[in-house]
């Protein structure tokens, strides 16, 4: 018998017992990490030669980050699952650091590409839902970007300096304008943290959003929680939704902080 994973033979069959399928953890693991993706690794890899080297390795990058999380983000996974060998990718980012700042390069630079003529507020509003679409394609992207010194690329460069401007144009001064796009920037990214937890929690198909909160409404009843918190039973009135809405979540707060944030007086 052969190794499912690298082909390496198994040696003689153990008696008793499940039959090994893999020669090792590592084989396991990288097997459960393939069938975890549907493929989509494999067959990036495969394909190669529809995009340039460096392509193909970005687009490598985020899958791998889309499916195994971006701590997973190595160059020598990128070589791994690319196909190609470890000193291409070296030669081609150099560093992790690189490596990063090309993905977020990569994702964020197609929302904010041709211009546009929107009345400021508008403007404000369509840059915050592009960035709140990007972050539900991706959303581990927030634990990159959520940061006092997030990679200084391109794109971040044209998000911020498109959000300062609105706020210019609506009459505030370029500094105030620049903490204005940072109060509106944490609002963003701190609904796509809720967004990003929400994705790894509801990972456990045993748990779903719902049965999480029948259980804590359980709990707090028992507790007496509810009868000292009145507000606990108006708000959690009803059967609770399947999945947490981060959508309308997000929309309805942003509409009021644009309201305050763009308040001139």
């Amino acid at each position: 018998m052969t190794c499912a994973q690298c082909g390496r033979d198994l040696g003689t069959p153990l008696r008793t017992g499940r039959p090994r399928r893999y020669c090792s953890r590592s084989c396991q693991g990288r097997a459960y990490r393939r069938r975890r993706d549907n493929g989509r690794l494999s067959a990036l890899a495969r394909h190669p030669h529809v995009k340039s080297n460096a392509e193909h390795m970005i687009e490598v990058a985020t899958t791998l980050a889309d499916t195994q999380g971006v701590d997973g983000l190595t160059l020598r996974a990128i070589a791994r699952h690319a196909g190609q060998p470890f000193s291409a990718v070296q030669h081609a980012f150099g560093s992790r650091d690189r490596l990063v700042a090309a993905l977020v390069q990569h994702l964020l630079a197609p929302h904010h590409a041709g211009p546009h003529r929107d009345p400021p507020v508008e403007k404000l509003a369509r840059l915050a839902e592009q960035e709140w679409q990007v972050y539900r394609a991706h959303p581990w992207l927030v634990d990159i970007l959520a940061s006092t010194r997030p990679p200084l690329v391109p794109a971040v460069l044209d998000m911020a300096g498109a959000s300062v401007e609105a706020f210019v144009a609506l009459g505030l001064s370029p500094a105030i304008a620049l903490r204005r796009y940072l109060a509106l920037n944490a609002y963003i990214q701190g609904m796509a943290l809720l967004l990003h937890a929400e994705q790894r929690e509801g990972a456990d198909p045993g748990i779903t959003y719902r049965s999480w909160w029948a259980e804590q409404i359980r709990r707090l009843d028992r507790t007496g929680s509810q009868r000292r918190h009145p507000w606990l039973g108006d708000v959690t009135a009803g059967t609770p939704p399947e999945t947490f809405d981060a959508d309308a979540a997000f929309r309805d707060g942003l509409h009021r902080v644009l309201i305050g944030l763009t308040h001139t007086a």
